[in-house]
């Protein structure tokens, strides 16, 4: 479905906001606990065993924040479709293949945010 107008520029400001909480969250990692550093290795270790080409298109930090920001986007309530749909926006020209970002999407809920187990396809 082809949105326009004032309902696109909403959902692009949400999602930048979401994106920016991510990068500041991520940003403050020098202060992360042993714990979170181990979800953090976690998650990247599910994206890469679930989609083992994702290294060609992000780097470790660029899938914490991307997983982090998946997080964030289902605290606002959205669906799967919604949320994937908003991340392919983010990431402007060069998004993830489906497959890849279907696999961040499933390892993030289930390293950081399992309580929306039941949005993940």
């Amino acid at each position: 479905m082809v949105r326009s107008g004032p309902e696109v520029r909403r959902n692009v400001v949400r999602l930048a906001a979401t994106a920016l909480l991510g990068l500041f969250l991520v940003g403050c990692g020098a202060g992360q606990s042993e714990a979170a550093k181990q979800r953090d290795q976690q998650f990247v270790q599910s994206v890469e065993s679930a989609a083992p080409d994702v290294g060609h298109y992000r780097n470790d930090t660029q899938l914490i924040r991307l997983g982090k920001a998946v997080c964030t986007g289902f605290a606002t309530g959205v669906s799967y479709q919604q949320l994937a749909d908003r991340l392919i926006l983010s990431e402007g020209s060069n998004p993830l293949p489906s497959e890849d970002l279907g696999a961040v999407i499933s390892s993030a809920v289930n390293t950081y945010c399992p309580k929306y187990d039941g949005r993940v396809k």
